[in-house]
């Protein structure tokens, strides 16, 4: 195997692929990229069992060939090489020469028989979706995590599912922690078909998708064979699904029975990061205390300080205090692009509902913590 390629965009797509190659598995193959060179096309596939990234790069071949190398090593190689081409060739017992002339590395590489195939999914009835919308749902579902041990399923995965309502079919994505949740809609081109089964992708694999996706063009999404595959021109991610079930998470974000107050995102925003600023693990609530045309805002951390704010706004509902984790608001506020927000209310003990004025297809709900 002999072929060279543009260091420049060789670099790109290995860097693609580490938070792929570099978890931590029993297996060996899952730290390596396979590249398989035959005809005119170079391909290069990396799989942990659980997300597996395929492209097709053009090159400049001299020889056919496979070999299965550590992913981490060759994208350090790779990205340090001076020169604008760089050639990658296959010379005996294993060992890759890469770079020619003066500057050359060598590297071993594994026995790519090892190196488990990609599924084979066919026939996928895939949608088109604008890439720079998915990738915001994909980040907005990403923000919210669980612990490194956490095994729920609904903590550890997001929904994925086909909402028809009187503005037509749209794509939801809704990912929960038990402490908020966030649930994003986009529209899309195709007929969707999913299996009778939730779908529930999972956030690490959906971290990678994040990576994988442009802010620019669109992309071609299905799902297939419990997988969510996801193709953009020459490239490919499928992500294996979990199996489980998916709380209702719809009466959660119903804000038929509560009272809507308009914001200044901007200006909230900067409240709740001055307040987050006596944050710590174990003083962690931001108390919020509705007053007729006022909120008080405060921020108690005996270890610290205090902190008190106060808001005029138009409110003339019922008088309540109500805590809640400021951070869960940052984020929120961040994910929102209008200037004007939504804030939906109810009692103490209801979670906080936050929408944008203009723009509702984000929508997030955090719940209420003790005073």
């Amino acid at each position: 195997m002999k072929f060279s390629s543009d260091r420049k965009n060789l670099t790109e797509v290995l860097a693609q692929v580490q938070g792929i190659c570099n978890k931590k598995t029993s297996l060996a193959f899952t730290s390596d990229v396979l590249i398989k060179v035959s005809g005119s096309e170079v391909v290069i596939t990396a799989n942990d069992l659980e997300t597996v990234f395929q492209g097709r790069y053009e090159a400049d071949i001299e020889s056919d060939g496979v070999i299965s190398i550590n992913a981490k090593k060759l994208y350090e190689i790779i990205r340090e090489y001076p020169d604008s081409m760089v050639t990658l060739n296959e010379v005996e017992n294993r060992w890759v020469e890469i770079g020619k002339e003066d500057i050359q590395y060598h590297i071993v590489s594994s026995e790519h028989t090892n190196f488990t195939d990609p599924p084979m999914i066919e026939d996928v009835p895939f949608v088109e979706i604008d890439s720079a919308v998915f990738k915001k749902m994909v980040e907005v579902s990403t923000m919210i995590s669980g612990s490194t041990d956490e095994k729920r399923i609904y903590v550890i995965g997001a929904l994925l599912e086909k909402i028809v309502d009187e503005a037509g079919e749209h794509l939801r994505m809704v990912s929960t922690d038990s402490k908020r949740l966030n649930s994003f809609d986009a529209s899309y081109e195709g007929n969707l078909v999913l299996p009778d089964e939730k779908v529930i992708i999972p956030k690490k694999g959906l971290l990678e998708l994040g990576r994988f996706l442009d802010r620019e063009g669109s992309v071609n999404l299905g799902v297939k064979d419990d997988h969510l595959i996801v193709q953009k021109q020459n490239e490919t991610m499928m992500i294996k699904l979990l199996e489980g079930d998916y709380p209702d998470y719809k009466r959660i974000i119903n804000t038929e029975q509560m009272t809507q107050i308009e914001m200044s995102r901007s200006m909230l925003l900067m409240v709740m990061r001055r307040m987050s600023i006596f944050f710590s693990d174990d003083y962690k609530s931001v108390i919020l205390n509705f007053k007729e045309n006022e909120l008080v805002v405060t921020f108690t951390n005996p270890e610290i300080g205090e902190s008190k704010e106060n808001i005029t706004m138009d409110y003339t509902g019922e008088l309540f205090e109500s805590a809640f984790n400021p951070k869960y608001f940052i984020d929120a506020l961040n994910a929102i692009d209008d200037d004007t927000i939504i804030l939906n209310i109810k009692g103490a003990k209801h979670p906080c509902i936050i929408k944008g004025h203009d723009d509702d297809k984000f929508v997030c709900a955090i719940m209420a913590m003790s005073v």
